[in-house]
C-alpha cells in the first residue's frame, strides 16, 4: 500500500511534526524553504501540504497538483492560497484559526505600548549613546477609545485587553450585526464596548484604529487616505492583520501633515519589503518583521493543530478547519 506523501514547505514545530512521522502511513517531506520554481516541479507528487506565510500557492501551483487532496495553512490568514482554483479541484483547503490568535492579540497590544510611549525610538537613541528624554514625550492608553476593525478570534482579545487596560473600545464587524453574536463578556460591558454599524462609525469614535480582518479585493487599503481624514486628530493607526489593508503611504502622508500621531505595522504589502523603505525610519512608526505569531507557544499550538486536522482527514474522514466546504 502507497504511503500518503505529505511535503511541508516553510517548516513546522517539532511538536506537529512527530506527530505526522509517528502515523506509518505517511511519508513527510519536511523542508524549511522551497523556492516556488522547485515547488512546482515537485507539487505534483504530494497528497498534502503543509505552508506557512512563505509559501504562496497560486492558481498554477494548485493546478499542477495533480494528486493533492488536502491543503493546510499552518496560521490563519488563507491570501497566500487560490482558495477558488483549490475549490474548483475539489480540494479542501483548511487553516489552524485559533491556534494564534492569543500572540497575535499580544503583539498588537505590544505594538500599541510602544507607539504610544516611542519605545523603540528611544532605546535606539541609548544604543546609540544618548541619554534624550525631551524627544519621547508620548501617550497613555487609559481613557483612550480603540476602534477595533474585525471581530473575529483576535480582534475580540484585543478588545478584552484593551478593556482591561482601561480603554473604551469600539468594535465593528459586518458579519456582527448584534452583541448576542459575541461571548457574554461583551454584553456585560455596556460602559467600555460599544458595537456600531459602520467603518465610519468606528473611525469618528476612536483615538486608535487596529484592524483585524482577512486580506481581500475588497479590504485592500480599505484605511486609506479618505478614511484617515474622517479619524480624529493626533489619533493612531495599527496593522497587525495583512499588510496592504493599511494603505502605507497615506498613513505617512498623515503622519507628516500632522493628522496621525502614529503609527505601528506588523504586515507590509511587500514581504519581504523593499529596502531602504520608509516606513522602517519614519520617526513616528513602529514596525517588526511580520511576528505576530512568532512565540514558541504559539508555533507549538499552531503545528499541534495542523498535524491533527491531516491525521484526522487522512485516518478517520474528518473536515475541522475546512474553509471551502
Amino acid at each position: 500500500m502507497s504511503k500518503t506523501r505529505i511535503l511541508i514547505t516553510d517548516g513546522l514545530a517539532k511538536e506537529g511534526v512527530d506527530i505526522l512521522q509517528a502515523v506509518s502511513e505517511f511519508q513527510v517531506d519536511l523542508r524549511k524553504s522551497t523556492p516556488r520554481e522547485e515547488l512546482l516541479k515537485i507539487i505534483g507528487g504530494y497528497e498534502s501540504i503543509i505552508i506557512r506565510s512563505a509559501t504562496t500557492l497560486d492558481a498554477e501551483l494548485v493546478n499542477a497538483a495533480i494528486s493533492m487532496k488536502l491543503i493546510v495553512r499552518a496560521g490563519a490568514g488563507v491570501d497566500n492560497i487560490d482558495v477558488p482554483a483549490a475549490t474548483s479541484r475539489k480540494i479542501p483547503v483548511m487553516n489552524t484559526a485559533s491556534a494564534n490568535s492569543l500572540a497575535a492579540a499580544e503583539q498588537t497590544i505590544a505594538l500599541m505600548f510602544s507607539m504610544l510611549r516611542m519605545i523603540p525610538q528611544a532605546a535606539q537613541t541609548l544604543r546609540e549613546g544618548k541619554w534624550d528624554r525631551e524627544s519621547f514625550k508620548g501617550y497613555e492608553a487609559t481613557g483612550k477609545v480603540m476602534g477595533v476593525i474585525g471581530l473575529g478570534n483576535i480582534g475580540r482579545i484585543v478588545a478584552e485587553k484593551a478593556m482591561g487596560l482601561g480603554m473604551k473600545v469600539v468594535g465593528y464587524d459586518p458579519l456582527v450585526k448584534s452583541l448576542s453574536q459575541l461571548p457574554a463578556y461583551f454584553q456585560k460591558q455596556s460602559e467600555a464596548f460599544k458595537l456600531v454599524g459602520s467603518l465610519d462609525e468606528v473611525l469618528t469614535l476612536s483615538n486608535l484604529i487596529t484592524v483585524h480582518i482577512p486580506k481581500s479585493k475588497d479590504t485592500a487599503n480599505l484605511i486609506n487616505a479618505e478614511k484617515i481624514a474622517k479619524m480624529k486628530d493626533k489619533s493612531f493607526v495599527l496593522n497587525c492583520s495583512r499588510g496592504g489593508i493599511v494603505d502605507e503611504k497615506a498613513v505617512i502622508a498623515a503622519l507628516d501633515s500632522g493628522k496621525l500621531a502614529g503609527a505601528a505595522f506588523d504586515v507590509f504589502e511587500k514581504e519581504p519589503p523593499n529596502f531602504p523603505n520608509a516606513l522602517f525610519t519614519h520617526p513616528k512608526i513602529v514596525c517588526a518583521p511580520h511576528l505576530g505569531a512568532s512565540t514558541f507557544e504559539a508555533q507549538e499550538r499552531v503545528a499541534l493543530t495542523a498535524a491533527q486536522q491531516i491525521v484526522g482527514f487522512f485516518k478517520r474522514g474528518e473536515k475541522a478547519g475546512i474553509i471551502n466546504a
